[in-house]
């Protein structure tokens, strides 16, 4: 059903009214007016309204002149638009015509000849010279403009505009008529010049989105809706769940690139409001996510324990990629829900029910792992712990189940390319954080063992990897309880005496008698005595140990005090130099 009916702007006119002729105006005789010196208080008001005739008359034909001007000027350039050869003359005369459309005085003019003016920006948008894509967006964007400017007639606008979408063949043509919705919105904003039509704008736009099957369309659609989202949220709120079952299709799609699936994931959590406004769903989603995952899981189980598999249970190479996806999809809607996925926010979000989901999903991962090695599934596992991890302090086996999850998962590292490492290092960070006091020590010291993993991806040839390193360091140092504090602490410092003991030799200048004995002592620590580093290698370590405390020194709150490594750190160096 439509709001809106121009019928009642089409119906009536003026009605017969009487004419001039049959106005009285208490008019004198000629002879009377001819007469001299015979002034009257008659005469003023006759010559008044008679120059007040005459000036409305030259109106009436200034407009007309005006009218018949501009609609000559608009009929020239539209030719000019069709059938100039040269493609910078067409892209000047399409300028003007931008030009004309948006000075609000040619509004009549442009409601007249709409549908030549519609067609002929039509005739442009189906060209199909590579040459002229310029020319094709800016009539895209020329169509949008006219849009705007005649709000009045949106309605009519709208309604060819995706009827010629919808019954386009060609996917560069339908992307330009969704770069002309695009531009309309935008220019309308949050102004209500369309609210009248806005929710048969949805509905198209809903339509669109769910025949698209190309990643171009699809990000042009989702860029109107997210339009329409912001600026009529109302409209948008009925098709919110439509338009989340789409968006989550291609977000688990895995075929698709990486790139698509991070930026599908962004518009679901530019959503924010509405996923808080609809908990129901949003936890129901969540609940289907994990029973998809635990299915995948429980495949793959089924696989590692060498048993005969049910043709109708997926290989590995089908399950892992799936339950990778599933994972990263679980994560963007947690992220989307923001921070009312919260404890402390209260029902349905409660710790039972996030312990419950986060113990689930490490079950998955660890499964998944034990059969068949994927980065993928570890990337997107411990992006999705650490999603889950940041709305709840874990105690008891859930941080008994976290921790071992973690070094388990640090040791994976050697074999993991960038983003995997990364996932590991930013995921040990928040452990270190969210379990802070209670924090046992054999973590810190696993942590920080001359073996670990998380020693050798200091040297990563990637900066990034190494910053992040830098950053469990600077968790593991700014703990808030003092004797696991003091564990990480005794442990960095040895092996910074480590590293000088090793460059003594190399340092020593010539001439002088060898130094052997270890030149810091105090601060030596059992892990490290009988470690030897290359000078490249221990020049490094100090470096990189340094910056770490010389951070957590100068960090308000901290516990370690800047002064007394400094000066312990300044007698070392005097021994060796």
């Amino acid at each position: 059903s439509s709001f809106f009916h121009h019928g009642l702007y089409a119906i009536g006119g003026y009605e017969a009214g009487q004419g001039v002729g049959d106005t009285t105006f208490g008019w004198k005789s000629l002879g009377q007016e001819l007469r001299p010196n015979d002034v009257t208080t008659d005469v003023t008001p006759f010559q008044h309204g008679n120059r007040a005739l005459a000036s409305k008359d030259m109106r009436k034909s200034q407009d007309r002149g005006l009218a018949h001007s501009e609609e000559s000027r608009l009929a020239n350039l539209l030719r000019r638009v069709s059938r100039e050869d040269d493609r910078d003359r067409r892209l000047a005369t399409l300028k003007q015509l931008k030009e004309f459309i948006s000075h609000g005085e040619s509004k009549v003019t442009l409601v007249k000849q709409l549908d030549t003016i519609l067609t002929t920006l039509n005739d442009i948008l189906n060209e199909s010279s590579k040459l002229l894509w310029e020319l094709r967006q800016d009539a895209a964007a020329c169509l949008g403009l006219l849009c705007t400017v005649l709000s009045y007639e949106s309605e009519r606008i709208f309604k060819w505009l995706f009827l010629k979408c919808t019954s386009s063949g060609r996917d560069e043509v339908k992307l330009l008529y969704l770069v002309a919705a695009q531009r309309a919105l935008e220019a309308v904003g949050e102004r209500k010049a369309f609210s009248h039509v806005m929710q048969l704008v949805m509905s198209n736009l809903q339509s669109i989105l769910e025949n698209v099957d190309t990643p171009e369309l699809l990000c042009q659609s989702v860029k109107c809706i997210l339009q329409v989202a912001r600026c009529y949220p109302h409209v948008f709120s009925t098709n919110f769940r439509d338009t989340v079952d789409i968006l989550v299709g291609w977000h688990i799609d895995h075929t698709q690139k990486q790139s698509l699936t991070q930026q599908v994931s962004g518009w679901l959590q530019s959503l924010e409001q509405f996923w808080v406004a609809d908990l129901t769903f949003s936890t129901t989603l969540l609940g289907q996510f994990l029973e998809d995952m635990e299915a995948y899981a429980e495949d793959l189980s089924h696989v590692g324990s060498g048993e005969m598999l049910d043709e109708d249970i997926p290989p590995p190479s089908v399950s892992l990629p799936k339950l990778a996806a599933l994972l990263r999809v679980f994560s963007t809607v947690v992220r989307s829900i923001g921070e009312r996925f919260s404890p402390f926010r209260g029902p349905p979000i409660t710790e039972v029910y996030i312990t419950d989901i986060l113990n689930r999903v490490l079950t998955c991962v660890t499964t998944a792992k034990q059969v068949q090695f994927s980065e993928a599934v570890l990337t997107a596992g411990n992006e999705c712990v650490g999603v889950l991890l940041a709305s709840v302090e874990p105690r008891g086996q859930l941080m008994e189940a976290v921790l071992a999850y973690g070094l388990d998962q640090l040791d994976c590292c050697q074999a993991c390319g960038m983003d995997c490492s990364l996932a590991v290092l930013s995921l040990l960070t928040l452990i270190v954080d969210q379990i802070n006091t209670k924090l046992p020590v054999f973590f810190v010291e696993k942590l920080l063992a001359p073996d670990s993993q998380l020693l050798k991806l200091r040297f990563h040839q990637e900066k990034e990897v190494v910053s992040t390193v830098h950053s469990v360091y600077q968790a593991l140092l700014g703990l808030k309880n003092i004797p696991t504090l003091e564990t990480a602490y005794k442990m960095v410092l040895g092996e910074m005496a480590c590293a000088l003991s090793s460059l003594t030799v190399t340092l020593q200048p010539t001439g002088r008698e060898l130094v052997t004995d270890n030149p810091c002592p105090t601060i030596q620590h059992p892990a490290f005595t009988s470690l030897n580093l290359l000078p490249e290698k221990a020049q490094f370590t100090l470096i990189f140990n340094l910056s770490t405390l010389t951070t957590i020194g100068n960090t308000k709150n901290s516990l370690i005090g800047v002064r007394h490594y400094t000066f312990l750190f300044s007698l070392t160096l005097s021994k060796v130099i």
